[in-house]
């Protein structure tokens, strides 16, 4: 009887014995998942931001753009003699300190964190010292980021996919000495994006150009003439694009352009964009729509001058000397009054001088990454020589 009981409690030690084993493993491993939990938080805590000091992002030498060949606006009257320097935030500079003690993915969540905090007051954040170098880099950032990305379909610029699965583009293909006029990304569509984001893979040399102007829409509004603004806000603008097919011409052929060669697939997102339609005989392709001039933000409920009326006339193209005798209905775009009259070619001078003379350059640095506001701030590109490359992606 006595040796029964011996034996029963021996077994109840081990069982106990064993238990206390398990629930020390366990707990060792719950407490090692939450050192290294807080390990990894205790290194994105140390990650901080600081602004950047105005004078690494003021170029050497400013760009020239009275009378520089190939830029609307520069030949009239009210051109800026050179590209203004940064100013009251523009960009809004922020240095990273200790960027390497998180992975890229939270390092990004970290920077859109701060860009979700701030870009209301600063629309234009410019992030500088991220461990960043390269267009894959890029990739990881645009994967990594919470909003969901939109992709370029029906834009009558050139460009291509960097990066198809990560919805990175380059910024515009069309020839580098080309100026292109500060703009709000797709805003002849009802399909634009929140924000805008440029990565930076290969900056330009000094005295080469190539700046991304940058300019507050509500800023430009107030320099307007009154009378031009009234006219636009009371016919809107219409937006006329022309896009052949392949076989007829190769230059943004809306193949291309809308990434597709179904005709039914093509109608149903020009639909989606709010566009209306029209192929003719040749199987070529002409899209339009009209668009309001100006909008109110949607979250500061400022009114702005939202629109490509400059950027989307056909005077653009009749800069190129390959398109100077092409008819204007063959031109890749042009805009006019939402009636369809004509813009008074002092009017575009007016609209395109005003720009340049709001826009700021900063120097761009390999590896920045630029976020914008797209309702709130314009791009553009001072034309360039020499290498410059700057990728884009785009968030709804």
């Amino acid at each position: 009887m006595k040796l029964r009981h011996l034996q029963q409690l021996r077994r109840t030690v081990s069982r106990i014995r064993a238990f206390i084993s398990d629930t020390s493993r366990n707990t060792q491993l719950s407490l090692g998942g939450n050192i290294r939990s807080s390990s990894t938080q205790a290194s994105i805590q140390s990650l901080s931001f600081e602004p950047l000091p105005r004078e690494d992002l003021v170029p050497r030498v400013m760009s020239r753009l009275k009378g520089r060949p190939f830029m609307q606006g520069s030949q009239g009257e009210g051109c800026p003699e050179y590209l203004a320097e940064p100013k009251e935030s523009l960009p809004h500079g922020v240095l990273v300190h200790n960027p390497n003690q998180a992975s890229l993915e939270e390092l990004t969540i970290k920077c859109m964190e701060y860009v979700e905090d701030n870009i209301t007051s600063t629309p234009a954040i410019l992030f500088r010292n991220l461990p960043v170098q390269t267009a894959q880099d890029f990739s990881t950032i645009a994967k990594a980021i919470p909003w969901k990305g939109l992709e370029y379909k029906g834009a009558p610029n050139f460009r291509n996919k960097a990066d198809k699965e990560a919805g990175t583009y380059t910024a515009n293909d069309d020839p580098c000495h080309f100026s292109i006029a500060p703009h709000n990304e797709l805003s002849y569509t009802n399909a634009y994006p929140s924000k805008i984001m440029f990565f930076c893979v290969q900056e330009p040399g000094d005295g080469c150009g190539g700046e991304t102007p940058l300019l507050r829409n509500s800023e430009l509004l107030s320099k307007l003439d009154p009378e031009v603004v009234r006219k636009f806000e009371e016919k809107q603008v219409r937006y006329v694009r022309y896009f052949p097919d392949k076989k007829n011409k190769e230059y943004l052929n809306w193949q291309h352009v809308y990434q597709t060669d179904d005709r039914r697939a093509v109608e149903s997102q020009a639909r989606a964009q709010g566009s209306n339609i029209t192929w003719d005989p040749s199987g070529d392709l002409y899209v339009w729509q009209n668009r309001p001039a100006c909008i109110y933000h949607p979250k500061t409920g400022i009114k702005t001058w939202f629109n490509q009326i400059v950027n989307g006339n056909a005077s653009y193209y009749r800069m190129l000397p390959v398109l100077a005798e092409v008819p204007d209905n063959q031109l890749p775009t042009d805009t006019c009054y939402g009636d369809g009259s004509p813009i008074e070619p002092a009017v575009l001078q007016h609209v395109a001088a005003c720009k340049w003379s709001c826009a700021v350059g900063f120097k761009w640095k390999k590896g920045d990454l630029l976020v914008l506001d797209n309702l709130a701030v314009m791009h553009g590109r001072v034309g360039f020589k020499g290498d410059r490359q700057i990728l884009v992606y785009m968030t709804e």
